[in-house]
C-alpha cells in the first residue's frame, strides 16, 4: 500500500513539474497540421513558434485559422466554440469574462479585442444592421492599437466590409487600399474584389467589371487564391445581371459553382443565391426556387446568404402554388433574423 502511495505521489509530482498540457501554445493552420510550442514572435505578417524540440516554425498570418495560448482563460475557448456554432451573443458574454482573466498577457488581450470586434461585426452583418457603427468603432480601435498584430489584415478586410455595409464609402476605400498592401496574392485579390464591390454598390458597373476582370486575369494556385478568383467570377456575374445579361451571368455562375470547392460554403452560398436571382429574372420560378433551396439545405451556416434565400423563397413559393411553404420561409426569416434587411423587405 505504501509503495502504491509512493508511486502515485511520484506521478503527481512529475505532472506538476511538467505543467499542464494546456500550457502549450497552438497555432492552427489552413495548410498543415497545427504548430505547437511557445509563441516567441508576433508580427503583422506571421507568428513564430518554438517547438518542444527547439525548432522554430514561422506561420504566415494568411495561413492562420486560430491561435490558442497555453495561458489563456478557459472561457476564451468557450467563446470560440460559441462563435463557431453561431451563438454570437453567448460568444460575446464569454469574451467579456475572458477579458477579466487575461491578466497582463498583451497577446491574449489583443486577441480578445479582435474577437469581440469580429463577433460584433458578424452580429451587425448577419442579424442587426443597427450594430454596424459599434462594429466599425471596435474594429477601428483594434487596428489603431494593434498595427503589428497577425490579425491586422483580417481586421482591415472586415472593417472595410462593415464600412461598405454602412455606406461609408470613403472609409471602405481606405480600408481596402490598405488591405491591398498585404504581401500575399490571395489578400491582394481579396482587396481588388472588395474594391469592385464598392464600385458596384456605387453603381459604377464599368469600374466594378474592370476590377473583377483584373482578378480573373491573375493565376490562382493556392486554395485561397482559387476562392478569391471564384468570388471575382460571381462578382462579374452580378454586374452582367444588373446590365441585363442574365444568360451571360448564368454561365459565369455555373462556372463558379463547378470550380468552387464544395466545402467553400461562403462562395457556394453566394453562387446559388445568384443563380436563383438570374433564373428569377428570366421568369423561371420553379428553377429559381430549386437554386435558392440549396442555401438552407447545404449552407445554413452562411447567415447573410441564408436570410437572402429565405426572403426569395417566401416570395417565390406562392408563385409556384405553394403558399404554405412560402409562409414557412417567411416565418423562419422573421423569427431567426428579425432585424435583417431581408426581413424588412418582406411585403
Amino acid at each position: 500500500m505504501k509503495r502504491l502511495t509512493f508511486i502515485a505521489s511520484a506521478i503527481l509530482t512529475v505532472f506538476a513539474l511538467s505543467g499542464p498540457a494546456s500550457a502549450i501554445d497552438i497555432v492552427n493552420r489552413k495548410s498543415d497540421k497545427a504548430a505547437q510550442g511557445d509563441i516567441t514572435t508576433i508580427s503583422r505578417t506571421s507568428i513564430s513558434v518554438k517547438s518542444g524540440i527547439g525548432t522554430m516554425i514561422e506561420v504566415p498570418a494568411n495561413d492562420i485559422i486560430s491561435v490558442r495560448w497555453g495561458a489563456e482563460p478557459p472561457e476564451l475557448n468557450l467563446a470560440r466554440a460559441a462563435e463557431d456554432g453561431g451563438n454570437l451573443q453567448r460568444a460575446l458574454e464569454q469574451l467579456a469574462t475572458s477579458a477579466g482573466g487575461a491578466g497582463t498577457n498583451e497577446a491574449i488581450k489583443a486577441e480578445i479585442q479582435y474577437l469581440v470586434a469580429r463577433v460584433t461585426a458578424r452580429l451587425a452583418l448577419e442579424q442587426d444592421a443597427s450594430k454596424l457603427p459599434d462594429a466599425s468603432a471596435k474594429l477601428d480601435g483594434f487596428l489603431k492599437a494593434n498595427g503589428d498584430n497577425f490579425r491586422y489584415f483580417d481586421a482591415l478586410q472586415l472593417h472595410g466590409t462593415v464600412q461598405l455595409a454602412s455606406e461609408d464609402y470613403p472609409g471602405a476605400e481606405q480600408s481596402f487600399s490598405k488591405l491591398a498592401q498585404a504581401p500575399w496574392p490571395d489578400y491582394k485579390m481579396a482587396a481588388q474584389n472588395a474594391s469592385a464591390k464598392l464600385a458596384f454598390q456605387k453603381n459604377d458597373l464599368p469600374g466594378a467589371l474592370s476590377a473583377y476582370e483584373q482578378v480573373l486575369s491573375l493565376n490562382a494556385s493556392s486554395p485561397g487564391e482559387i476562392s478569391r478568383r471564384n468570388e471575382a467570377l460571381l462578382g462579374k456575374a452580378s454586374v452582367q445581371l444588373k446590365q441585363g445579361n442574365a444568360d451571360l451571368a448564368l454561365q459565369a455562375v455555373a462556372e463558379a459553382i463547378t470550380k468552387t470547392d464544395p466545402e467553400d460554403s461562403a462562395v457556394q452560398a453566394v453562387a446559388w443565391n445568384l443563380k436563383g436571382e438570374c433564373l428569377k429574372t428570366q421568369g423561371k420560378v420553379k428553377e429559381s426556387i430549386l437554386a435558392y433551396l440549396h442555401v438552407p439545405v447545404l449552407f445554413e451556416r452562411e447567415k447573410v446568404q441564408l436570410a437572402e434565400a429565405l426572403y426569395n423563397l417566401a416570395i417565390l413559393w406562392p408563385r409556384a402554388d405553394e403558399p404554405e411553404r412560402g409562409l414557412a420561409a417567411r416565418q423562419e426569416l422573421e423569427e431567426s433574423y428579425p432585424d435583417s434587411p431581408w426581413t424588412k423587405k418582406l411585403p
